[in-house]
């Protein structure tokens, strides 16, 4: 295994263990932090464009797809 294989490993155990650490609360606002920086990623110009090029449109919260004015 290369030094740099086991640098990224134990970057990941590091990680694990930092969020092993954390309550329930602060594990939960980490999640509301990553769902929001989700939403700003799908509602970006690249994130549609991507999804568009895939074929799936824009999901709504209710699970239908629409596709935007002029891409269909």
């Amino acid at each position: 295994m290369s030094d740099w294989m086991r640098k990224v490993l134990e970057s990941k155990r590091a990680t694990r263990r930092r969020l092993r650490a954390l309550s329930f609360s602060e594990k939960l606002k980490l999640l509301e932090k990553l769902r929001e920086r989700s939403l700003v990623i799908a509602q970006s110009p690249l994130g549609r464009e991507r999804r568009i090029e895939e074929g799936q449109g824009r999901q709504g919260f209710d699970g239908t797809r629409s596709v935007g004015p002029g891409r269909e």
